[in-house]
């Protein structure tokens, strides 16, 4: 009889110690903290109210059990709540319905937010009516209804991956003319990522110092925002941001697939083309950038040793991303040197090279001494020219924005 006593008082005490809270709140302002408690008692939830924003939410995960609904005020900075939220929802179970609040008034804010897993984007000032609304609403399918009259289109993926099929054959080399080409000749606002962080050759080949912040980006994506963005990028041109380290090679690295995405998807939306310098050598990074990919410039030569490394990475690239567009280009062609023919090369790689880049050794040279780009230093070079249709197949290309196209009506020129 005592021991049933017992256990019913044990029974009702470990009931009590399990209680969740049903609606969790991180907030900025005192509206939106008595709207939060207003809502929850009105629903009968266990509820906590706190300050603070994405970053206190991650941190209150760590410790606690997860809501039913989470609601966290993302403020006013479009590109720091995107990253933000995208590092908060992989840390969500299925469970757990995302509800933000914020300031920013967007439609195609609303609609990115919704397609990453977002249940609702509130507006602020936040009325109880709005937040009753978003939470009964959140239980449902998460559908987007767009009126006729709305064009529904989805973000381009602007990510674009140089790859080598094998060391030695100049990616880099075709990433930095590649993006000097995309932002001084078609005129596209570029950011080149240089991600080998230990040997990389980005900063060395534009003799720039490199920048401070890649890895703290990498290691402590909840960072990001426009001004870490802006402090941490080396503007070399109007149009050409570069992001490149030169890490100690005695120390261990530590950042996760997240990391990745989150730096890469925060460059791509301040940029219109984002280039990805990316390390042969290290596979598990390399997955990781692929993955992001949506188009990815496979840099070859005419040889066997590329012809088979060729084959091996191009199936490589689609076992992990399926959606991305690969680009072949070989390298260094025109040469007497090619122990391949082109015809033969893509015979047996069973597709077509997209594009050749002619060697000019001397152009290389003078590149390589002034820490330019030979597409800097000689535009009309076979090496320019080259470069220029690289540049249209991955950006559109209006020759009247083009810069040389603005340079010559502006002196009367047509």
């Amino acid at each position: 009889m005592v021991s049933n006593d017992i256990d019913d008082i044990f029974g009702d005490l470990t009931e009590e110690l399990d209680t969740t809270a049903e609606l969790v709140a991180f907030v900025s302002d005192g509206q939106t903290h008595d709207v939060a408690l207003a809502v929850s008692k009105q629903l009968g939830y266990a509820a906590e109210v706190r300050d603070g924003q994405c970053q206190d939410a991650m941190s209150y995960l760590g410790d606690n059990p997860a809501p039913q609904y989470l609601l966290v005020d993302i403020g006013s900075d479009e590109l720091s709540a995107a990253t933000s939220l995208f590092s908060l929802i992989t840390a969500l179970p299925e469970g757990t319905k995302l509800i933000a609040v914020g300031t920013i008034n967007d439609i195609g804010f609303y609609r990115e937010m919704i397609e990453i897993g977002v249940s609702d984007y509130v507006l602020k000032p936040l009325t109880e009516k709005a937040l009753l609304t978003s939470i009964n609403n959140a239980d449902k399918s998460n559908v987007v209804y767009i009126s006729k009259d709305e064009e529904l289109t989805q973000k381009e993926n602007n990510k674009v991956i140089i790859l080598g099929a094998r060391g030695g054959v100049g990616a880099s080399t075709v990433a930095v003319n590649l993006a000097w080409t995309l932002a001084e000749e078609v005129n596209v606002k570029t950011a080149l990522l240089d991600m080998d962080i230990e040997f990389g050759t980005v900063a060395l080949t534009l003799d720039v110092e490199p920048t401070q912040g890649l890895r703290e980006a990498l290691e402590n994506p909840e960072r990001l925002d426009s001004l870490f963005i802006s402090s941490t990028t080396a503007k070399l041109t109007e149009n050409l941001a570069i992001m490149a380290t030169e890490e100690n090679l005695t120390e261990d690295l530590s950042f996760t697939h997240d990391g990745i995405a989150i730096l890469m998807e925060a460059l791509s939306r301040e940029h219109q083309q984002l280039i990805v310098d990316t390390p042969k050598s290290a596979v598990k990074l390399r997955k990781d950038i692929l993955t992001e990919a949506g188009i990815v410039i496979l840099v070859t030569e005419y040889n066997l040793p590329c012809l088979r490394d060729t084959i091996r990475t191009q199936n490589s690239i689609k076992a992990v991303n399926e959606e991305c567009r690969i680009i072949i280009v070989a390298n260094k062609t025109g040469n007497n040197f090619s122990a391949i023919p082109a015809s033969e090369f893509e015979k047996s790689l069973g597709i077509g090279v997209d594009l050749e880049i002619p060697e000019d050794i001397k152009l290389s040279i003078k590149a390589a001494n002034n820490g330019k780009p030979a597409v800097a230093l000689e535009p009309n070079s076979k090496i320019s020219k080259a470069f220029i249709k690289l540049a249209k197949q991955i950006a559109p290309f209006d020759e009247s924005l083009s810069k040389k196209a603005i340079w010559r009506k502006f002196i009367g020129l047509k």
